[in-house]
């Protein structure tokens, strides 16, 4: 569990540098014909389903660590830092995004890079559900006037299939 401006402790997640994300990038690199693309990309969707089905939203947390420096970042949803682990082991590299002025914040985001194209409302969603706070960075600011609406990633997963269908469908892969 990420704490950060509460602790020290954070979470390793597969998005940041485990194998199977090394493994997802280097699909994505290959060069395939069209069918075949649209096959693995069909299979690596089906693959997280399944995953997140059997261990829930939090597959991600592959661990959790002690990372004083770290726990200094606050979120933002255009964040000048991001954490990775690029050696695929316990050492977390913190690196900037953009050029750091001195006195500046350095902030990560607490959300992964699809979540933060999401509408201001679902991602506010998302922090105060898994980190209990609202997030008031310069793009939830400049984006408050905006209806309040959730985005169509969080719709279509609301209810659109029950257990029964679930199973069909992952069988089927």
């Amino acid at each position: 569990m990420c704490c950060n401006s509460w602790g020290f402790f954070t979470r390793l997640v597969v998005l940041d540098g485990s194998s199977l994300s090394q493994w997802v990038h280097a699909c994505d690199a290959l060069d395939l014909p069209m069918l075949q693309r649209e096959e693995l990309d069909a299979f690596i969707d089906q693959l997280y389903k399944d995953i997140e089905k059997e261990s829930g939203e939090f597959l991600n947390c592959e661990g959790s660590g002690l990372y004083v420096l770290q726990s200094c970042c606050n979120h933002s949803c255009i964040p000048n830092a991001e954490t990775s682990f690029p050696e695929n082991n316990f050492l977390l590299h913190l690196t900037a995004l953009e050029d750091i002025e001195a006195g500046e914040e350095i902030c990560i985001s607490y959300l992964d890079c699809c979540q933060r194209e999401r509408s201001r409302h679902s991602r506010n969603k998302i922090l105060r559900e898994n980190y209990l706070f609202t997030c008031s960075c310069p793009k939830c600011l400049a984006q408050a006037d905006d209806a309040d609406v959730t985005s169509d990633e969080d719709e279509e997963g609301e209810g659109e299939t029950d257990d029964a269908e679930l199973e069909d469908e992952m069988t089927d892969v």
